[in-house]
């Protein structure tokens, strides 16, 4: 009887099964239009009124048709000569046999369209006007197998000629090419800023990769900071996933965005990214359609971003410090007069720093101009229960839990070393040791420092710390000896922490 049961039941299940596959595999339906639009999904433009929808479907186009929703299809195919337009910002996914002929997909500015095999397309890509006041700079890429030559016809040059500016960069000299003084072809997978006097389109048309494309990635030694520096793009007709930490340039066109590497954020199609490599053993990066698979440990950043106060929109740069593994990016100023906050590593400048656990984290800033600045920071996927930012130079703390800013004066003069972000409240305290002061204690001469108080010194020590954090010098001192001889000590701003038996004082000092 439980045998008889059983049978039945999975007879009832494969039937089920049947009937709904066999459902999806009968939705055969074609375009015949004539609904008052070209719309795909009118369904007056379908015979019987019946659109086709899911990865096992059919359609036939037998009319010039619009794609204005997202499509997920199964087989499309073309009956002529018709075309196929994707309104901005719609997708179409082909996920099994596409039969198109030599006709070719149209994508306005931010359409997708996502096929495993190479087809003809005509991308667009909008660009703002450039003038006085936005100053708007484009970084695109050519998504086409085939190299592009800039004219008239696709928007790129205009005329006259001298409304538009077209720059390739030259990674072996780390220089850019005017495009009006040696002219050149637009290669696959290498992006372009660009700025044109009027509203325009550029148009790219040719032959696509299908939903994966590798591109390779330059690294000469002799160009210092910008050894590896690479403009590159997405080189796919529909969003790309790029499992490295990457910049884009902001919509303003004033500064770099950094970003980490994520499965959450894609790149638009035709848009341009500036990557920095991990030095010449990284000679590729890989570009895909699906979010990788792997697991990128997402436990969270801080992005740290700088402006100038009188003006944000003109002067910023960012940071970031990341709890994902192996995030490390290294550190671009293309932008005059923009700050620049990053990290130290290996003597490396970061842009984004990857950490597994840390009690206090230097923080680096350099004002490009005098003037008022202010750090704004942003906790992503990150909760800890202390959070202070201390100014070396001002000598302030900030809870940054509680007002996540910070704005101070700067010059150009100051010491980049000037901040600090502290994740352990007990940072720096003995529990069980002596209570803490501070105030003026000691005093720099020839090349000493001088304790004001003899008694201070009874079995005491000194230690001087640089604006990192590094303890650069520790020395036993007596009421006998009350000066330290910090002679070998680079200019600068420095802490002293004098400790004895009962009390710990602390005091800046200038050394010169």
């Amino acid at each position: 009887m439980k045998k008889s049961r059983f049978t039945s039941f999975g007879r009832l299940l494969l039937m089920t099964v049947f009937a709904i596959l066999g459902t999806n595999f009968a939705q055969a339906q074609t375009f015949i239009g004539g609904g008052g639009n070209s719309f795909w999904s009118n369904a007056d433009n379908w015979i019987d009124g019946l659109k086709p929808e899911g990865m096992f479907s059919e359609a036939t186009i037998s009319a010039d048709v619009v794609v204005d929703e997202n499509v997920s299809i199964g087989t499309l195919k073309n009956a002529g000569s018709y075309s196929i337009t994707i309104l901005s910002g719609q997708r179409i996914n082909i996920n099994a046999n596409l039969d198109w002929g030599d006709n070719a997909f149209v994508l306005e500015d931010k359409a997708q369209v996502v096929y495993q095999d190479p087809i003809r397309v005509i991308m667009k890509k909008h660009v703002s006007a450039f003038d006085a006041d936005t100053h708007l700079w484009n970084l695109f890429a050519s998504p086409m197998r085939e190299d592009i030559t800039p004219s008239t016809e696709n928007g790129i040059l205009t005329d006259p000629d001298t409304g538009y500016a077209l720059l390739a960069y030259n990674e072996s000299a780390a220089n850019w090419i005017d495009y009006k003084e040696n002219p050149f072809v637009l290669e696959l997978g290498k992006s372009y800023l660009y700025a044109n006097a009027l509203d325009t389109t550029l148009v790219f048309e040719g032959t696509t990769m299908g939903y994966s494309a590798t591109i390779p990635l330059a690294y000469h030694t002799a160009n210092g900071a910008f050894a590896g520096c690479n403009f590159i793009g997405n080189p796919l007709p529909c969003n790309a996933y790029l499992n490295r930490s990457y910049y884009f340039i902001s919509e303003e066109s004033n500064s770099l965005i950094a970003v980490p590497k994520s499965i959450t954020r894609s790149i638009a199609p035709c848009t341009g990214i500036i990557l920095n490599t991990n030095g010449p053993e990284e000679t590729d990066v890989s570009f895909e359609q699906m979010p990788f698979s792997q697991n990128l440990g997402l436990e969270g950043t801080i992005e740290i971003t700088a402006a100038k106060s009188n003006a944000p929109s003109l002067v910023l740069d960012q940071a970031i410090l990341s709890f994902n593994p192996d995030d490390d990016l290294g550190k671009l100023a293309i932008f005059e007069g923009a700050p620049s906050v990053y990290f130290t590593k290996d003597g490396n400048d970061l842009a984004i720093l990857s950490i597994d656990s840390v009690d206090v984290q230097p923080l680096k800033f350099k004002a490009r101009e005098n003037g008022s600045y202010t750090i704004h920071f942003e906790l992503q996927n990150l909760s800890p229960s202390y959070l202070h930012l201390i100014d070396n130079v001002a000598g302030n703390n900030i809870d940054l839990l509680a007002t996540p800013h910070y704005t101070f004066n700067a010059s150009t003069t100051d010491y980049s070393s000037r901040f600090k972000l502290v994740f352990d409240p007990h940072y720096g305290i003995e529990e069980d040791g002596p209570s803490t002061s501070s105030g003026s204690f000691a005093y720099y001469a020839n090349g000493q420092i001088i304790i004001n108080d003899e008694e201070m010194c009874h079995s005491a020590s000194l230690q001087v710390v640089d604006l990192t954090g590094r303890v650069v010098l520790s020395e036993a001192i007596n009421e006998r000896d009350v000066a330290c001889n910090v002679s070998t000590l680079s200019p600068g701003v420095y802490l002293m922490r004098l400790t004895n038996a009962n009390t710990v004082w602390t005091q800046k000092i200038v050394i010169h």
